[in-house]
C-alpha cells in the first residue's frame, strides 16, 4: 500500500483541493474583511472551551500511547515528521553543544515538542518552553509540564538563561496575530541564535490578505481571523537583522481562497547577520 503522504506528493494540488472539499475535510479561507475587527465579527473565535478540550484529550491519548501524535487536536496513528523543521532544529542543537532551547509561540500544549521528541535522544540537553494563552497555560501546567517542557503565558516569565543560545519557534501562529509583522519585529530585536517561522501561508501577492479561516466540523467547529502573508514582506521585516539560510514546504500544503488567492503553507530559517558578518 502506498502511504498517504506519498500519494499526496503524487497528486497535483489543485486535484488534492478539490477532493477535499467533495469530502467536506477542508479547511475554507473566506471573506474579504477590511479590518480585523471586522474579521472578529465575522468569526467564532478561539476562545471557544471546545477548542481548548479537542487538543487536552488528543495530548492525553498522544502521552497515553493511543496515538503517534496530534496537531491542531486532531490525533495521527503513523509518523509524518516535517524533516526540514527537525533540521533546523538539530542545526541549532550542533551549534550550541548539543543543548536545545526551544520557545515556542502559539505551541499548544506540545503538540511540535512531542512530535520532534524521538529525534532529540541523543542531544546533551533539551528545553521547550511554550508561550500560550492562558487557559492553555493552566491546563498544560495541571497536565503536561515536565522538566523539559514548561509553559508560560509571557515571554517575561522565561527564566534567566543564555538567551543568545534560545531558538525561537512561530509555527502557525503569525497568521493569527492582528500585526504579525509588528509582533515579528519586536520578537527578533531580542536575542536567539536562530529564528523559525513554520506552517505560514504566504502568498506571491505583494500585499497581505485578511480572511476568515473556517475549521471543518471533522477538526473542531470554529472560524477565526487569518492573515494570508504577502511573502516578500515578511521576508522584508527581517532584512536588517537577520539572513534567510533556507526555506522548506510543509504538510499543509498549498490553498486558495474562496475568491482564487493561490497560497502555500512554508516554513523559513533565519540566522543573526551578525553570524555572518
Amino acid at each position: 500500500m502506498i502511504p498517504k503522504q506519498r500519494l499526496k506528493d503524487w497528486i497535483p494540488p489543485h486535484l488534492m483541493r478539490w477532493g477535499r472539499k467533495l469530502t467536506g475535510r477542508s479547511l475554507r479561507f473566506v471573506g474579504r474583511p477590511q479590518t480585523w475587527q471586522h474579521a472578529m465579527e465575522m468569526s467564532t473565535g478561539y476562545m471557544e472551551g471546545s477548542i481548548l478540550d479537542r487538543v487536552a484529550d488528543a495530548t492525553r491519548l498522544v502521552n497515553a500511547g493511543k496515538a503517534v501524535f496530534e496537531r491542531d487536536g486532531v490525533v495521527f496513528h503513523s509518523l509524518d515528521y516535517s524533516y526540514p523543521l527537525l533540521a533546523c532544529l538539530l542545526h541549532a542543537a550542533a551549534g550550541n553543544n548539543g543543548e536545545l532551547d526551544v520557545v515556542d509561540f502559539g505551541g499548544a500544549l506540545g503538540s511540535t515538542y512531542r512530535q520532534c521528541r524521538p529525534f532529540f535522544a541523543g542531544l546533551e540537553q533539551v528545553r521547550w518552553s511554550v508561550i500560550e494563552q492562558p487557559n492553555f497555560v493552566d491546563l498544560g501546567r495541571r497536565e503536561f509540564e515536565t522538566a523539559e517542557l514548561t509553559f508560560y503565558s509571557h515571554a517575561s516569565q522565561l527564566p534567566v538563561a543564555a538567551s543568545s543560545r534560545r531558538v525561537l519557534l512561530l509555527s502557525s501562529v503569525l497568521q493569527y496575530i492582528e500585526n504579525p509583522l509588528e509582533m515579528l519585529r519586536e520578537l527578533t530585536q531580542l536575542s536567539w541564535s536562530h529564528v523559525i517561522i513554520d506552517r505560514t501561508p504566504v502568498s506571491d501577492h505583494p500585499m497581505h490578505r485578511l480572511c476568515v479561516q473556517e475549521v471543518p466540523p471533522n477538526i473542531y467547529k470554529a472560524s477565526y481571523p487569518c492573515w494570508i502573508l504577502a511573502k516578500d514582506r515578511l521576508l522584508g521585516a527581517l532584512s536588517e537583522g537577520w539572513t534567510p539560510m533556507c526555506e522548506f514546504p510543509c504538510h499543509d500544503g498549498q490553498w486558495e481562497t474562496d475568491d482564487g488567492l493561490e497560497f502555500e503553507f512554508r516554513g523559513f530559517l533565519f540566522l543573526p547577520k551578525s553570524q555572518h558578518s
